[in-house]
């Protein structure tokens, strides 16, 4: 008995390649480093012809060459117009079939691409780098030293010594107005937090001083503090585990912004104060980044996710911050927060207690 077998086609690679090749984008994105004022030319340049490149192997296997080469050349295009005299720090690019728009960000970003249906500027903007950046303030009985920890290095930024002859009771005092004279200075917005370690008879006299702005967090270590290997040390032990820092110094802002009265929680409430361009730093839940993402591309989940996301794109052309919280920590919130930009700095410190750490220098 003859035995039939099914009959298979095999596919035709040339329909196959035309199947999958498209004429038109729908949307493309790109987040790019762009810090002219920092860079040198060339530097940007290479930046920017990454990005090209990037755009470019994305589309290779599913758009036909002409559209690519149309991509390329508005990318061109969009580039060879971008201002170098700018002072931010990235730039946002978003490529519709009729339309193209550059963000200025005021933040630095990680390079990304994106190509989808639909490409929002919270989407790119998800991608800031958050890379270790705070300040290591080390106080001993006669002077004191600040670091700044920033691009993977630590470098001293101030010190200071008592000067000789003052009253035994008036060195701190002279020695903490100076520090935190310096540290409201150079770090007036609290963009960072401040690490405080040295001899731990001065740092807790510090700690209940009228100087001590809680914009820190209280490091002990007994045997010499401002020895190399012993910073080195602690500086690893912040940086390893800096999503845990990160986490309780957005935590901490949040609770003097609520102390102050300059933070907005809740999604009508952030929407109004955005709709009026009030300023500051904005926090949005992963959780709920996403619900907005998914209610404009598929105008579900609720009513005001256009409107928001439309005025999150002008607070981030003012040159304001997003940070994009762990899932959770602004649940009491809605799931966003909008700390204001007050005059004051001392409005936006970190409110976090002054914690000993055992002298074998764990923190965790």
């Amino acid at each position: 008995m003859q035995t039939l077998l099914p009959e298979y086609k095999s596919a035709n690679p040339a329909k196959v390649k035309i199947a999958k090749a498209r004429t038109a984008i729908s949307s493309i994105g790109l987040v790019i480093p762009f810090h002219p004022s920092m860079q040198d030319e060339k530097t940007s340049d290479t930046l920017l012809s990454n990005a090209a490149e990037a755009v470019k192997i994305k589309m290779k296997d599913s758009y036909e060459d002409v559209c690519i080469s149309k991509v390329l050349e508005r990318i061109k295009k969009i580039f060879n117009q971008l201002n170098y005299n700018t002072h931010r720090k990235s730039i946002a690019v978003i490529l519709k079939p009729d339309e193209d728009n550059v963000t200025y960000l005021d933040f630095p970003v990680k390079p990304v691409t994106y190509l989808n249906k639909y490409v929002s500027l919270l989407e790119l903007t998800a991608n800031a780098d958050q890379q270790p950046d705070f300040y290591y303030l080390v106080l001993q009985e006669n002077s004191a030293a600040l670091y700044e920890y920033h691009h993977n290095q630590l470098n001293r930024v101030y010190a200071t010594k008592q000067e000789p002859g003052l009253n035994e009771k008036t060195k701190p005092d002279s020695l903490f107005k100076q520090v935190s004279q310096t540290i409201e200075r150079i770090n007036n917005k609290n963009e960072k937090p401040v690490f405080v370690t040295g001899s731990p008879n001065l740092v807790e006299l510090f700690c209940n001083s009228p100087y001590y702005s809680h914009a820190f967090f209280t490091l002990l270590y007994e045997l010499a503090p401002d020895g190399e290997e012993i910073i080195k040390r602690l500086v690893k032990e912040i940086t390893s585990h800096w999503n845990y820092w990160f986490s309780n110094f957005i935590t901490g802002r949040i609770m003097m912004a609520q102390k102050a009265n300059s933070l907005i929680s809740n999604v009508e409430a952030v929407l109004n104060a955005l709709s009026h361009s009030f300023d500051g730093l904005l926090l949005i839940d992963k959780r709920l980044k996403r619900q907005l993402y998914k209610s404009r591309k598929v105008n579900t989940l609720f009513n005001s996710a256009d409107e928001l996301m439309n005025q999150v794109e002008k607070f981030l052309s003012r040159g304001n911050r997003i940070e994009i919280t762990e899932t959770g920590l602004l649940k009491n919130f809605g799931g966003i927060v909008l700390l204001q930009k007050n005059t004051s700095p001392l409005l936006e410190t970190i409110s976090t207690r002054c914690q000993a750490v055992s002298n074998t220098g764990t923190m965790f």
